[in-house]
């Protein structure tokens, strides 16, 4: 999976594809398939097309992406931090807020 195949896919998604896709993404960067800044543009398509569904993704994806973001989370890099920021609230990504909010 990388960001121009996931650019050519439609605005709106089933939520059981977006599922599909935001577990294969999460497989993939955690196997090191793909590197950080592919990982975190591939979850911003996917994030915006999640919000088209008008529902939440489903608790152990979410709670997953959560960790992971908050182990990424990196005040060094603007383009990171904004990355970051839109995925936390677009998924209301609990664990990350509160990490973030503490630094």
């Amino acid at each position: 999976m990388n960001i121009k195949d996931i650019k050519k896919l439609p605005d709106r998604l089933t939520t059981e594809v977006l599922l599909s896709l935001f577990r294969n993404v999460l497989l993939d960067f955690k196997s090191k398939r793909m590197d950080k800044e592919e990982f975190l543009l591939i979850l911003t398509e996917l994030t915006d097309r999640q919000l088209m569904t008008y529902e939440l993704i489903e608790d152990k994806t979410r709670n997953d992406v959560d960790f992971t973001l908050s182990r990424l989370w990196n005040t060094k890099s603007y383009e990171d931090v904004d990355i970051i920021l839109s995925i936390v609230v677009n998924l209301g990504l609990k664990d990350c807020y509160i990490r973030i909010k503490s630094l």
